[in-house]
């Protein structure tokens, strides 16, 4: 009897296993498509407030062409934006974005930005918790082809810990940059700067704050410090 009882619970259970899975996927699905509709809600509706809030004289300095001072060049990291270094980056910054905030994944964008654009400044930020830098210290081989292909133009793996290696990342970016802008640089028509936007405090100055570690090459807080490029400045934060 109790082996009967058992048996018809078992099969009870067994035959209930999909109904189980079934129900457990449409609520995954049901919260997916919430999200993707919140999403593109928010996009939509966003857009339309800054449209509705912002007069049309706001947009005919640039509507038939773009002045920018800097070519940014970031992390695709959705927690780095560009509104965390401008209050007016909208015809000021030219943003060009890739998965480690490199210089070769994205030459041609940050090309035109100098060249094209003529834009005197070219600033790489590197970012604290990077996934990037986390994954090309890692086993590379158990990563997605396309994605294994940007991480492979990183060389950080030198570098005795992450915060370190964001560094060492930015340092090179600039490096290859200089090589590319070698004459701009030395006539003083572009300045390339390193920096570290650090929204964890992982390098002691504060949450959210922009950390300046390279200038053309120079590596020494106390020498970037004194360029004049920085004169006045209360504010700017250098080294790590």
């Amino acid at each position: 009897m109790i082996r009967m009882i058992l048996t018809i619970v078992s099969v009870v259970f067994i035959g209930s296993t999909p109904f189980v899975y079934a129900a457990e996927t449409a609520l995954k699905n049901e919260s997916l498509e919430k999200t993707i509709k919140g999403a593109i809600a928010d996009l939509i509706e966003d857009n339309a407030a800054f449209a509705a809030w912002t007069p049309d004289e706001h947009f005919q300095s640039f509507q038939d062409i773009q002045n920018p001072r800097v070519t940014m060049v970031m992390c695709s990291d959705s927690r780095v934006q560009v509104d965390n270094f401008s209050q007016g980056a909208e015809n000021d910054i030219f943003v060009a974005r890739n998965i480690g905030n490199q210089f070769s994944t994205t030459q041609g964008s940050i090309e035109y930005g100098v060249n094209s654009l003529k834009t005197p400044v070219l600033i790489f930020v590197g970012h604290s918790h990077c996934g990037a830098i986390k994954a090309a210290r890692g086993d590379l081989n158990q990563i997605a082809p396309a994605i294994r292909k940007e991480l492979l133009t990183m060389d950080v793996k030198a570098a005795p810990d992450e915060n370190q290696a964001v560094a060492l990342n930015v340092h090179n970016q600039v490096e290859k940059a200089l090589a590319d802008f070698k004459e701009k640089v030395e006539s003083k028509k572009v300045a390339i700067i390193g920096a570290i936007y650090d929204f964890r405090n992982d390098y002691g100055y504060g949450n959210g704050q922009l950390i300046i570690i390279n200038l053309n090459g120079e590596k020494d807080p106390k020498k970037i410090t004194n360029s004049h490029y920085f004169d006045g400045l209360d504010h700017v934060k250098v080294g790590i």
